[in-house]
């Protein structure tokens, strides 16, 4: 099972998943986003089991297209990240979407498609206020002007502050956005809203809502959580594991790991963890992480290293094998991703988006 191991909860998923599809309706379509190993979770662990679930997969790159076209997955990719000019072909033998904000994509899209007789799919990427990947309302026209073998079949933009409950900005992006529908006939997918906005705002999911850190029972802000209170549960999927692989005395005023940050006040019982920052284990939890060990809180103790660090199990009467959560839950207590965050200094999404793809998935 290796060193460590991550254990993703499918009926969970699943439930988040229904979750937004009775938030944001029927009209709406629903865009599982699994870029970056499905936010850490294994793209090609839940992917299949989101397929049955939602109509679209987001990712960011071609080759996170191509990964999910390798295991199977037929629903359409979008793919929402930049891809070089000389990739086009790839992109249209995949039959991958491709967002558009380049004028030399667009015309390498077109090249690539008529070469192959056939036509490719684009969504242009609108900038209204985010100032990332984009183009002004106005320009989006030109983006595909005088291209054949192009279809536009959607245009979206990414909101800027949604997660913040008071903030009316994405009421003004959304208006910008539909000034770039002026130049294009038919029917068109227009898209904006992410988890915070399904949570928020749903009646903004227009064609499709790209939900991404919510499908994995991760609220966006502590803000956006306390103003969805009431309009369901986001449930926790992934749960990180390991085990004790070593348990020593330390006597007091023992050094613990590199640099003698730590010493033992009294004697201690530590436990070496083999799992370190390599895998995930943020560096910065040294000394003020946590873990769980026989159903207890065990403290951090000294640096993390890169494939291993150490907890105080003095309090947990631990053995060598015995299992340590590093996310997720044993007994009556929790570590989640947040407090993970907090404890390091950052958010949720980096959490989960850094723990190593050599970290083995399974369902549990």
């Amino acid at each position: 099972m290796g060193s460590s191991w991550i254990e993703i909860d499918g009926r969970r998923l699943q439930e988040n998943v229904r979750l937004f599809r009775k938030l944001v309706g029927d009209e709406s379509n629903l865009m599982a986003v699994v870029k970056a190993n499905a936010y850490g979770h294994g793209a090609g662990v839940v992917a299949p089991l989101l397929t049955p679930e939602v109509d679209w997969f987001g990712v960011d790159s071609l080759e996170e297209a191509e990964e999910l076209s390798s295991i199977g997955i037929a629903k359409p990719i979008l793919i929402l990240g930049h891809t070089e000019p000389a990739d086009a072909p790839r992109v249209v033998e995949g039959g991958f979407r491709q967002v558009l904000f380049r004028r030399d994509v667009a015309e390498a899209l077109s090249t690539a498609a008529k070469m192959r007789n056939t036509s490719a799919r684009v969504h242009l990427k609108v900038e209204t206020g985010l100032n990332r990947l984009g183009v002004e309302p106005r320009d989006a026209g030109k983006l595909v002007a005088g291209l054949d073998g192009l279809t536009v079949e959607g245009i979206y933009t990414h909101f800027a502050d949604v997660e913040d409950p008071e903030s009316t900005l994405y009421q003004r992006q959304i208006e910008r956005l539909r000034e770039a529908l002026s130049p294009f006939e038919g029917p068109l997918l227009v898209h904006a809203v992410p988890t915070a906005g399904a949570l928020l705002h749903p009646e903004e999911s227009l064609g499709i809502a790209r939900v991404g850190i919510g499908l994995y029972g991760i609220w966006p802000s502590p803000s956006t959580r306390r103003a969805a209170e009431g309009k369901g549960s986001l449930l926790p999927v992934l749960s990180w594991k390991s085990r004790l692989a070593q348990v020593k005395r330390v006597p007091a005023g023992g050094s613990v790991g590199y640099d003698v940050t730590y010493r033992a006040p009294s004697e201690r019982r530590i436990g070496v963890v083999p799992a370190g920052y390599a895998d995930g284990f943020d560096r910065r939890l040294s000394s003020r992480g946590q873990v769980l060990v026989r159903g207890k809180s065990a403290p951090v103790v000294g640096r993390v290293a890169m494939n291993m660090f150490m907890v105080d199990v003095t309090d947990a009467g631990a053995r060598e094998g015995d299992e340590v959560v590093l996310i997720g839950e044993q007994g009556a207590l929790s570590i989640t991703a947040e407090e993970i965050a907090e404890a390091s200094g950052t958010i949720a999404y980096e959490v989960l988006a850094r723990l190593s793809p050599r970290v083995p998935r399974r369902l549990r």
